[in-house]
């Protein structure tokens, strides 16, 4: 039984099937803190880029974990990434820094210093925790745990379109690819594979619209904290 005065809802789910803006648009809604933990990992795949020459040097790895530190942004509710005095989330999305985090994210210590890093967040009235291993390693007792999926077609198109606006060159089929790949590299990894938490309600965002499933979600909350 979770005794925690914060209201923890945990969002899991697969690659662009809509987590981060079911997520942002929840928070706002509930006034509720909002931890995307995917950023936490590019966080440390940046520092990491930032003081080694090679990923091979690194020997510190909770060193890494330990220059990050997060403060809510009062206006998306969303904790934002500092180092050095700076907040960091605009330049985690670089193709060089994602395959950074995907390396570090594998190593027991960054997810140990990392666990000890979400935890901390969870402080006021709520907190939605974005990510893949949220309701299943990270907040176990979470008061309300949701799954995100959709078909990785739809979810491959998705991503197309937002790449092609933001003026990218880029083919539909090695975006589906590049999805398939990091499914299947999700959930057959040794440490915190992505899978459904135990007591997690499954929403499929195939055809629904994130307002939608942000209202199902809502629902699902009123019932749980009566």
């Amino acid at each position: 039984m979770n005794f925690n005065p914060t209201y923890i809802i945990t969002i899991d789910g697969t690659s662009s099937s809509g987590k981060s803006t079911i997520s942002r648009l929840l928070a706002k809604k509930l006034n509720f803190k909002l931890l995307d933990s995917g950023k936490l990992y590019r966080s440390a795949g940046y520092i990491a880029c930032d003081m080694y020459d090679s990923l091979d040097m690194v020997k510190d790895y909770p060193g890494l974990v330990s220059k990050i530190s997060l403060k809510p942004n009062i206006n998306s509710h969303e904790y934002e990434v500092y180092y050095k005095n700076k907040i960091i989330d605009s330049l985690l999305y670089d193709e060089n820094i994602g395959l950074a985090a995907s390396i570090v994210s594998k190593v027991p210590q960054v997810r140990e210093s990392m666990y000890n890093l979400q935890h901390s967040c969870v402080q006021g009235n709520g907190l939605i925790a974005n990510g893949r291993d949220m309701g299943t390693e990270v907040f176990k007792d979470a008061q309300l745990k949701i799954y995100i999926t959709a078909e990785i077609n739809i979810r491959a198109r998705r991503r197309f379109e937002e790449l092609i606006d933001k003026g990218d060159d880029v083919h539909y089929q090695d975006i589906y690819n590049s999805l398939k790949k990091r499914d299947d590299s999700d959930i057959n990894r040794d440490i915190s594979p992505l899978k459904i938490p135990n007591n997690a309600h499954i929403l499929d965002t195939s055809h629904v619209k994130p307002d939608a499933i942000v209202d199902k979600i809502l629902n699902l909350y009123t019932i749980t904290n009566n």
